[in-house]
């Protein structure tokens, strides 16, 4: 049977465990010997490790973690990526349940658990250790003004490029259409997307809300009076779900390609552009070598401006009832150390939610390029979102299948935007929005 090497997708990073980017996956050899009557139990609860650069990683970071906490041995649990958001209420209401965990921040993700009363507080934690997370990263970990996890990773999305097939950056829509036009001419597809798990479906989304609204636009809707059925949002789920599809932008059975598949697409020089986040840059460095890799973000649509999505990934948590909540929050104090979190980002390629100084850090220029595209981003304010860490679950359950109705054709864009916003009513009518306090 062909062995084959699966992608680290932003989902997988959302379930990786978090404390430290990618932190439950640098934790993957923990747990492989007993423990001493001395030596007091951290059980994680996490996604599995997916590159060989992660589990090279995992291994010298638990050997330091035990070294600097001797007192405490950590226990570690995993299961595929994309089984953890099927089965955490229940590990998190067993009799066992993780001292550190990790998870998507968003309140239709965390949130949901807190409210159900599943995670540990960690105000009190925050103070004691210092932690210097952004302010606007640790209010995604906040609900109902308590703040319950401490985020990871902070991420953007953007548009990666074949620099061998794709010449020049576009400016406008016009732009992107001719060159996608003249690269199906030489036989490529211009955009290597596909939405079998119909999340990626979102990350389009975003960058098309973002483009359009921009964010006071968008900031109107999450916590002011705005709505979701808007002609600007019906043109940006037409112009992603129908139009680029009609066109044939994407490969043809989009509903069908996984989200790895897409990545091979690009990877493989089959795809010229590939629509998706920074969290990809580590896979990107290691895969890709036949071919330079550029990104830029989408492109003005009708004259808007350009407010490349960006935001929260994961975050780390604790079980509410955890037996050893001190050992998870020590474990999440080990990621926030300076020299664990340079180490990280040479390895992971994973963008910190609090300050590091980069002096001197090996990293490739991809990742440098990026990092101070989302630093230029971050302090003029001109991002946009990422939508699914920001709305409750409903609306992300709607989003999710109903643009897989929209990109086949059984849906109308109109008509999906009309049920978003049926399902944002019903969420903010039950108190299940975003606030931003």
């Amino acid at each position: 049977m062909r062995k084959t090497r699966r992608t680290v997708s932003r989902k997988d990073f959302l379930r990786l465990g978090g404390g430290g980017l990618a932190g439950a996956a640098l934790l993957g050899a923990a747990g492989c010997g007993g423990s001493s009557s001395n030596e007091k139990v951290i059980r994680m609860f996490v996604g599995t490790a997916e590159t060989a650069a992660l589990e090279r990683e995992s291994i010298r970071l638990v050997e330091r973690f035990d070294q600097e906490n001797p007192k405490y041995t950590v226990e570690r649990e995993s299961i595929p990526p994309d089984q953890v958001r099927e089965v955490i209420q229940t590990r998190l209401r067993s009799e066992q349940p993780p001292d550190f965990f990790g998870y998507d921040t968003g309140p239709g993700f965390a949130g949901v658990l807190a409210e159900a009363g599943l995670l540990y507080p960690l105000d009190k934690a925050y103070e004691e250790n210092g932690w210097k997370i952004y302010d606007w990263a640790k209010q995604r970990a906040t609900y109902g003004g308590k703040t319950y996890g401490v985020p990871s990773q902070v991420e953007q999305l953007i548009v990666y490029y074949n620099k061998d097939l794709v010449s020049e950056v576009p400016k406008t829509l016009d732009d992107l259409r001719a060159m996608a036009e003249n690269l199906k001419g030489q036989n490529k597809i211009p955009f290597g997307f596909g939405d079998s798990e119909q999340w990626p479906a979102g990350h389009l989304y975003s960058i098309g809300i973002s483009n359009l609204l921009g964010r006071e636009g968008l900031d109107n809707i999450l916590y002011g009076e705005g709505r979701w059925d808007t002609p600007e949002v019906e043109e940006a789920i037409e112009l992603f779900f129908r139009d680029f599809v009609e066109n044939g932008y994407y490969p043809e059975g989009v509903n069908a390609i996984t989200y790895e598949d897409a990545n091979t697409l690009f990877y493989a020089g089959k795809a010229a552009m590939n629509m998706t986040g920074t969290w990809l840059v580590s896979e990107i460095v290691e895969t890709v070598q036949d071919f330079e890799v550029g990104f830029f973000p989408f492109p003005s649509i009708d004259g808007s401006g350009i407010s490349p999505p960006a935001g929260v990934g994961a975050g780390s948590f604790i079980a509410a009832d955890a037996k050893n909540p001190e050992g998870g929050i020590a474990l999440m104090d080990f990621y926030q150390q300076e020299d664990t979190a340079r180490t990280v980002m040479e390895t992971t390629k994973t963008i910190p939610a609090h300050p590091v100084d980069t002096k001197g850090l090996d990293l490739p220029e991809l990742f440098k390029q990026v990092l101070d595209d989302l630093s230029e981003s971050t302090e003029a304010g001109s991002f946009g979102y990422n939508i699914d860490v920001l709305t409750p679950q409903n609306y992300n359950e709607v989003m999710f299948s109903g643009f897989q109705e929209v990109l086949n054709g059984t849906r109308s864009a109109s008509e999906q935007a009309a049920m978003l916003q049926e399902a944002w009513a019903k969420a903010k009518k039950q108190g299940k929005i975003a606030t931003q306090e």
